[in-house]
């Protein structure tokens, strides 16, 4: 490695890094233990935006069928007509 010398004297930098060439195991395991962890998450959250693309797909299918069951039922019982979903009971449009 070359050092450089200013005014014939090495900087208080240049002199720490030269006795310093490597972190200390725990400077590292802890270093890479924080990246590992940062990569983790940084997976997780890129799967919870696939998951949350694909069920906004799944709810717009949803949405789509369901207004396609709606205007099955509307041709078949009417615009106006009540039906309660929990027992299938079909009311006629009430009159005003």
């Amino acid at each position: 490695m070359a050092v450089r010398l200013r005014n014939n004297s090495l900087s208080l930098w240049e002199t720490k890094f030269n006795q310093m060439a490597n972190l200390t195991t725990e400077e590292l395991e802890t270093l890479q233990g924080s990246l590992k962890e940062f990569n983790k998450c940084k997976m997780q959250l890129g799967e919870t935006v696939l998951q949350q693309q694909a069920l906004i797909s799944k709810m717009a299918g949803l949405r789509e069928e369901s207004s396609e069951q709606e205007r099955k039922l509307i041709d078949k019982y009417g615009k106006d007509s009540v039906i309660n979903i929990e027992t299938g009971e079909i009311k006629p449009p009430e009159e005003k």
